[in-house]
């Protein structure tokens, strides 16, 4: 179930919605990049789940970051594809200033759920 939160010491759990991969998260067109709709919401809905759990904010500070992606289905995924489109919706939400802060970033497939989900934890480096 995507939408949990947990806090511990200095670090912060958040289970998110599946992103959508960085091939569905942008688009080019004649006037440059822009975000799809399915972009933008799930911007969105990232953005509603840091607010329903008052997530911490870590600011400007340097951050470790680990992503676990599961898919939501047995189609292939490259999961680097789903990293960026996070961490974008991530800073958008406030939980940090800028991604260039991380330091370090894991990422790892999961298991398969149902509509998939990525867990990210985000902690003070």
């Amino acid at each position: 179930m995507t939408g949990q939160s947990q806090l511990y010491g200095d670090s912060q759990i958040l289970v998110l919605p599946l992103p959508p991969s960085v091939n569905n998260y942008w688009r080019k067109s004649p006037r440059g990049m822009y975000i799809t709709a399915a972009g933008k919401t799930f911007r969105q809905r990232v953005a509603e789940i840091v607010a329903e759990h008052n997530a911490k904010k870590f600011g400007d500070a340097r951050l470790f970051v680990a992503m676990r992606v599961c898919g939501g289905d047995k189609r292939r995924r490259d999961i680097d594809n789903f990293t960026k489109a996070g961490l974008d919706a991530l800073m958008h939400a406030g939980v940090f200033d800028d991604d260039s802060q991380i330091d370090e970033l894991h990422v790892s497939r999961g298991p398969i759920i149902k509509g998939g989900q990525c867990i990210v934890m985000v902690a003070a480096a």
